[in-house]
């Protein structure tokens, strides 16, 4: 699926999602990825679908600058456990859980309106 671009120079913007991995910058991305401001990791995994959501909020909570989270759980929405959003709320981060698709849209447009949001998208 394509997505259209917004143009935000220095913003890493997903182009594009599907066929196990994400466009980036023009750029082909396989796998699972955490989007945090200025850069692009590789998402570890407990399964074939599932982040490690322990080291994900570890990385997180060490994030002074992020004040949102997307959280793109594949082709469908599937919640977190419990204790994860509680980390994250207990460090003033705000969640939103959707299917991947919704998420990137979401990050794109958080992006484009200047917001401190990370990603954390399970590929598709």
């Amino acid at each position: 699926m394509e997505l259209q671009e917004v143009g935000f120079a220095g913003h890493n913007l997903v182009e594009a999602y599907g066929d196990g991995g994400f466009r980036m910058e023009g750029r082909r991305i396989d796998g699972s990825i955490l989007i945090l401001p200025g850069i692009v990791k590789n998402l570890v995994h407990e399964s074939d679908t599932l982040p490690d959501y322990d080291v994900l909020a570890e990385t997180l909570i060490g994030q002074d600058e992020i004040e949102i989270v997307i959280l793109g759980t594949g082709p469908k929405q599937i919640f977190p456990p419990a204790g994860f959003a509680k980390r994250l709320a207990e460090k003033k981060l705000a969640l939103e859980t959707m299917d991947t698709g919704a998420a990137c849209r979401t990050y794109n447009i958080l992006v484009s309106e200047d917001r401190q949001v990370a990603a954390a998208l399970i590929a598709i």
